[in-house]
Order: C-alpha cells, then structure tokens, then sequence
C-alpha cells in the first residue's frame, strides 16, 4: 500500500521502492535580509546546514508579506531568492528549495494574489496565511473565505498562536470542515513555546486536525529550521502513518499543486 511507510534510519520509505531522504519544510524565513529571518547570506546558508542536518530536503522560503516585519519589494525577494538557490544547489544538491510567502491578512489580500503581487506556494493554489494572535475568530474565519473564494487553497499558518482558536478548538475543526488546511510549528509540539501552544497542539494533533507540522525557523540558534524532533515525537505518539502525512505527503502535494482530501 503506498501509505505503508516507515522510519528507517530518519530516511523515509514508501512502498519499499521509492525512498524519500528527508522532510518537506513549508514554512521557513531563510532568504537573507528581507525579513526578519536570516540577516545575511551567511547565515542563511548556516540554516542550510542546520535544516540539512535534521533531514528535511526540501524548504519553501515564506518571507513575510504585509506586515511591518517585510522589508523588501517582489522583486528583490525572487532576486535573494535566486542567489540562495544557486549556493544550495552548488553545496547541498539533494536540498530543494521553493519560494512562498507568508501572506499578513487584510482587506485586499486576495486580489494581491491574484495579480502577484504576493507570493503563493511554489507557484500553487495553496496560500500561507497569518493572523495577529488576538484576532477574533470572525476575521480569522472570514478572511480565509476571502481567499479561498478567490481560488486559493489557504492554509493557516501557526494556529496554535490564535488565542481564540486555542481556547476553542471546534473552531479550527470548523475551520477544517470548510476546507481550510491548518499548519502548526514544531517547537510547539515539542513544548518549546510554552505550555500553551503545546497543550493546543495535543489536542490538534489528537484529533487529526492538522496538516502540516513546519519549523517556521527564522534563524541559527532560537528559532532553527529542523522539524525532526517534532516529527519524531508525533511518530512516536500518534503514528508513524500520521508523521509522515504531515512532514512528506501533504507538502509534498503543496509542491505539486495538488488538492489534499
């Protein structure tokens, strides 16, 4: 069966004949110096190293967009972009890297997609999307159909950060049900954002209502670009079938523009 997968030696195996070496990364900050992730070239090419190192092979790079944290124009994120690529090629040739956004919701946003002005993912239908944490749960809900209906396949971007969303988690099933994807980030499973994000993910994760677990690394020491431990732990509590769905399958379809039941 092509979901009969395994964990061997963190390499990852479908069907005993096609062997993919490593995770898919959907939400990382990794080009220099147009957000607030890696600062320099040097130290996007150290998340390289470090995101290489825990096994993912593929990255889509989501610089901020339509928040004060975004710092360059369209233009000089493909540029940045580029020159990133081209290292990673010449250095680590089994990493893949992709070029997204994580888009600040606001009025207007769906159109900003439409004409390209922001980024979806790998040139996809899906699109990341973040909300401020004390956002209400109308906007939440409301600027997803936004998108959505302007022909996006959203997904939401570190729910567990939704303080309206923690503290009810039938919403984000509601968000579900309605087609939207949920993402959460991998120190929140692993605890490393406090009590709350990991007591929200538990839940999430227990009733199968995320999609994607991703590092959203923004750096070299607080905030790396390595999903592994979180993949490991959610293999270990809620199956190893479940872990790959969220770390190989799901972004691989991302990647491959295809709809995820």
């Amino acid at each position: 069966m092509y979901l009969d997968k395994l964990f061997i030696n963190t390499k990852v195996v479908i069907d005993y004949k096609v062997s993919i070496l490593g995770f898919t990364d959907i939400h990382c900050h990794i080009i220099p110096t147009v957000d607030d992730g890696a600062q320099s070239m040097e130290q996007a090419q150290e998340m390289i190293r470090i995101a290489y190192a825990g096994d993912t092979r593929r990255i889509i790079a989501t610089p901020h967009y339509g928040t004060s944290r975004a710092k360059a124009s369209a233009g000089i994120i493909v540029t940045r972009f580029r020159e990133l690529l081209r290292w990673t090629k010449d250095n680590y040739p089994e990493m893949e890297l992709f070029l997204g956004q994580e888009l600040s919701y606001r009025h207007g946003l769906d159109e900003q997609l439409k004409r390209g002005a922001a980024f979806s993912m790998a040139d996809s239908h899906y699109a990341l999307v973040e909300f401020q944490p004390d956002d209400e749960y109308s906007r939440i809900r409301q600027g997803l159909q936004a998108v959505q209906m302007a022909g996006y396949w959203p997904i939401l971007a570190h729910a567990e950060r939704c303080q309206r969303l923690a503290a009810n988690i039938d919403y984000i099933e509601e968000l579900v049900h309605m087609g939207i994807y949920i993402q959460i980030n991998a120190k929140s499973v692993t605890g490393e954002n406090g009590w709350q994000c990991k007591s929200c993910t538990k839940k999430l994760l227990k009733r199968e209502l995320v999609h994607f677990v991703a590092s959203d690394g923004h750096d070299t020491k607080k905030r790396i670009p390595s999903i592994q431990k979180a993949i490991f732990q959610i293999s270990s509590r809620y199956g190893k079938k479940y872990a790959l769905k969220l770390s190989v399958v799901n972004p691989g379809k991302v990647i491959a523009d295809e709809f995820i039941e």
